[in-house]
């Protein structure tokens, strides 16, 4: 099986909860959203500081909704599955590289992220230019190195892809509350009310020094 991998410094992942009344639109169809209790789904913003792939270092934030996962029979269940209905990255080879390979929702222009670590604590920034995006935190917990299986479903007007992907680094990962969000008015948050997303996730993940290896893109 060909993997395509990605080196990454850092990358940092939180889960908040969202109305799904607000959360199906972002969703094509026959798609659903994984609910974590009635009428409230979730929402994940993730970042990626990747050093070192087929098209060179670059950032990128990924805007999801959680989704039910595909499994087959006797396969490994996946810890999460994601619908990325927008992402951005910081040069123009990857947002090119994400598209064309993976068939993913791009904003078109370049963001820049800063990851700041203090105190057990990593807080995320996004910008376009001088205007922010999103910000958020997430806090340390008990650290192990991990082999973590995800899925990220796909849909443009080729068709329907999935992909399933092995996170592996030095990894935290907890429900005990303590992050933050702040979503900015911009495109990348059109269709999201801030004010019906909770401010603070309900888990937050964090995985450092590590790689993200995909396995080969499936059509549905």
């Amino acid at each position: 099986m060909s993997l395509t991998k990605y080196e990454f410094s850092q990358t940092a992942s939180a889960f908040f909860e969202i109305p799904t009344e607000m959360a199906m639109p972002l969703l094509p169809k026959p798609l659903q959203t994984l609910e974590s209790h009635h009428g409230s789904s979730i929402f994940a913003v993730t970042a990626f500081d990747f050093t070192e792939s087929m098209i060179g270092a670059y950032q990128e934030v990924v805007m999801s909704i959680i989704v039910p996962p595909l499994v087959r029979p006797s396969s490994e269940f996946p810890k999460s599955a994601f619908y990325p209905f927008v992402l951005a990255t910081s040069t123009a080879e990857s947002r090119a590289h994400a598209l064309d390979r993976w068939h993913l929702p791009h904003h078109t222009m370049d963001i820049a992220i800063d990851f700041s670590e203090k105190n057990g604590s990593l807080a995320v920034t996004v910008r376009e230019g001088d205007a922010p995006i999103v910000d958020f935190t997430v806090t340390e917990h008990q650290w192990e190195d991990v082999d973590h299986l995800y899925q990220c479903n796909m849909k443009d007007e080729s068709g329907r892809y999935k992909v399933d992907i092995h996170m592996q680094g030095n990894f935290c990962e907890h429900e005990e509350e303590r992050g933050s969000l702040t979503l900015h008015d911009h495109p990348m948050c059109a269709g999201l009310d801030p004010a019906e997303i909770t401010d603070y996730p309900f888990r937050e993940l964090w995985m450092k020094r590590g790689r993200q290896l995909f396995e080969e893109l499936e059509t549905l």
